[in-house]
């Protein structure tokens, strides 16, 4: 057995006939003269201590930067407070006769499955009243079994009877208001241009409470579980106790706000004009998800767990508002982007919450998504109408109208219902997008069909809201 010279510099084994350490260069007459097989295991269980240390260091470096990353987190994104209670449990969801608030109801689906509507396959039916404004109407009304809400450019919010048209009562503003109002209880809802979110009460039309903004609002509100949601020009989204207007939170978007927030049980999801989709926590508006999207006009749409939206570069997207970014997530998301874009990786990062995307680079779609059964409506500037599948994005068919579409369409069970410039009225077979009837109006539609009460009530920018039946 060959003896071997153990360094007492590093601990490794050596030939005996060298003077100098093979591997630190320390003088080996200091070290230990060992036999062959003690300096083998001597070896073993220095590399084995070495393997050893490595492994504690790396868990303690992995938990520091752990840790790291979970402080940074909290610094950026905080829970919040889930305890707020509001006063009174308020929404504006459908009822058996109503149409409650914009595209329906919080979610904004723009549809319900009730054909309520009687008419013959061959003609829409009659006009039961029409009513005349001083300037156009440019949102759609708020309908419940009692009476029709509107909101006019001649700075007028309107209670008309139900079966009649005649005004109830009337609130003057001082602007022009071009949102649609939201109902819930007797509570009516309607956000302003001259800066001012008013609750009214909607028997009368007496204020209850109200909330001055610094900017112009131009969105139309959402309410749930006894919370008003609004997004205004000064870049804020807001939310108040629907009862009392005691203000919850406010969410600082970066960007001016001018569409409707799309509202359920858990986020509420809005588009602000830096082309950003933004997804905040309904109860404390903790930032959840941001998505950036093409320049849009559209609030977006909620089906189960999937929103949509479109934008003006002829794109709508589905995605998955349950997905949550934490911040290291989107700086990793960034730098990955750049190694895309120097040639380091061969395909781009995927968004977080990305389901499907459908375009056409010839459409402007401006409008919001209409959800029912489990498909998508999306029309397009140009006077299209996509039918697409919810969960895949597949087109299914497209209809065509004559003149421009400016607002979105609804659906009410088997019919598709959507108006444009040309002042045509048409109903739509929802399974063949065959047109079943057309109807001809005073002007250009100005506003999304709605059906409550075995009534249809639509628009024109001439300033006429017609009660078709």
């Amino acid at each position: 057995m060959k003896p071997l010279t153990i360094c007492s510099g590093c601990g490794r084994s050596n030939n005996l006939d060298k003077i100098f350490c093979s591997h630190c260069r320390s003088p080996l007459s200091r070290g230990r003269a060992v036999p062959e097989e003690e300096g083998e295991a001597i070896e073993f269980g220095r590399l084995q201590a070495l393997k050893k240390a490595k492994k504690k260091r790396n868990l303690i470096g992995g938990g520091l930067a752990a840790a790291g990353l979970i402080i940074l987190g909290f610094m950026f994104w905080n829970p919040g407070n889930q305890d707020f209670e509001p006063t009174t449990g308020l929404s504006a969801q459908f009822s058996d006769f109503g149409w409650n608030m914009y595209q329906g109801g919080p979610a904004l689906s723009g549809s319900r499955n009730l054909n309520q509507l009687a008419f013959p396959n061959s003609n829409v039916g009659g006009i039961v009243w029409r009513y005349q404004a001083n300037g156009a109407i440019s949102s759609s009304p708020a309908v419940t079994e009692e009476a029709v809400y509107i909101t006019t450019e001649d700075r007028r919010i309107l209670a008309l009877e139900l079966q009649t048209g005649n005004p109830i009562w009337e609130y003057s503003a001082e602007a022009p208001t071009d949102s649609s109002p939201a109902i819930a209880g007797d509570m009516l809802y309607v956000a302003l241009r001259e800066g001012k979110f008013v609750a009214l009460d909607r028997n009368n039309g007496t204020v209850v409470w109200d909330f001055q903004s610094s900017e112009p609002f131009f969105s139309s509100p959402s309410i749930h579980n006894g919370i008003a949601y609004i997004g205004s020009g000064d870049k804020k989204f807001y939310a108040f106790d629907a009862l009392t207007g005691e203000q919850i939170w406010e969410y600082e978007a970066g960007s001016r706000i001018s569409n409707a927030g799309a509202v359920n049980e858990n986020v509420v999801a809005f588009t602000t004009q830096d082309n950003v989709l933004h997804i905040v926590d309904a109860f404390n508006g903790d930032l959840r998800l941001d998505y950036p999207i093409g320049a849009s006009y559209s609030s977006p749409a909620m089906d189960g767990k999937l929103l949509f939206v479109s934008d003006l570069d002829g794109v709508v997207r589905a995605i998955d508002w349950t997905k949550i970014q934490y911040p290291m997530e989107k700086i990793a998301r960034r730098f990955r982007m750049t190694m895309f874009l120097w040639g380091f990786e061969d395909t781009p990062p995927v968004m977080k919450g990305f389901v499907w995307k459908f375009r056409n680079p010839r459409e402007v779609f401006q409008n919001t998504p209409t959800i029912a059964n489990g498909m998508v409506y999306v029309p397009s500037l140009d006077g299209h109408i996509y039918k697409l599948s919810a969960s895949t994005g597949d087109p299914q068919w497209r209809y065509t109208t004559e003149g421009t579409i400016s607002e979105s369409v609804s659906v009410i069970g088997d019919l598709m219902l959507t108006g444009d410039s040309t002042g045509k009225l048409h109903g739509v077979d929802v399974e063949t997008g065959k047109k079943i009837w057309e109807m001809q109006l005073d002007g250009h539609i100005s506003s999304t069909p709605v059906v409550s009460a075995e009534m249809l009530f639509v628009a024109t920018q001439n300033g006429s809201l017609y009660a078709i039946k």
